[in-house]
């Protein structure tokens, strides 16, 4: 019994830990964010185009403060339709700290109501549910995922209220590998791929 309770406390403690380096790390990504929001004149920005397909294009937004890469953005349009998708990776000492993906889902709700007279009726309305989810590499070989989810009728949406939301502990939606190898990718951009104004910009991404 005791070596149960002594395995549980040292469980517990190794969760509390995670869950503290995880939230100094958020805090850092967070505070970084909110200064490229305020337009932080410390914090510099290059913009990157590629295009590999009419199925695969997408922007590169890279953001440095004193001359070291903290953040880079990446919006990328991948499939026919109008679906957009959206990465944050959060750098700390030119090392991957934070992962952040966002993903929207839209559908339909019907509402069915009766009166006090017993006159049915239906109403339709548009939810919208947002998940959120930041993978923290605590060091190279160790990630963990923290994920915050909200659904709500689209006309009442609030994103205020979403990002005072907190984060739990999940499990971890994307392949940690696919994630290093698309890092790479946009580390390697940074470089070689050029800023283009008017023209046709390259590609330097495989399929993914």
């Amino acid at each position: 019994m005791r070596l149960f309770s002594s395995i549980l406390f040292l469980f517990i403690l190794k969760i509390g830990f995670s869950q503290e380096a995880f939230d100094t790390a958020n805090t850092a990504y967070t505070n970084f964010l909110q200064r490229i929001t305020d337009k932080d004149t410390l914090i510099k920005n290059r913009t990157k185009y590629y295009k590999c397909s009419e199925d695969l294009s997408g922007r590169i937004e890279f953001y440095y403060q004193d001359k070291e890469l903290i953040l880079m953005t990446h919006i990328y349009k991948q499939g026919f339709g109008n679906n957009s998708f959206l990465e944050n990776y959060f750098i700390e000492r030119d090392t991957l700290r934070i992962k952040t993906s966002i993903s929207e889902e839209m559908y339909m709700n019907t509402l069915y109501k009766e009166s006090s007279q017993g006159v049915s009726s239906t109403s339709v309305e548009k939810v919208i549910e947002v998940t959120e989810q930041r993978m923290f590499f605590k060091n190279t070989n160790t990630k963990e995922c923290f994920e915050r989810k909200h659904g709500e009728k689209l006309a009442e949406w609030d994103q205020d209220y979403f990002s005072k939301l907190t984060f739990e502990t999940s499990n971890c939606l994307e392949d940690v590998e696919d994630i290093r190898y698309k890092y790479r990718l946009l580390r390697k951009s940074e470089k070689k791929l050029q800023s283009y104004s008017n023209r046709k910009p390259s590609c330097i991404f495989h399929m993914w």
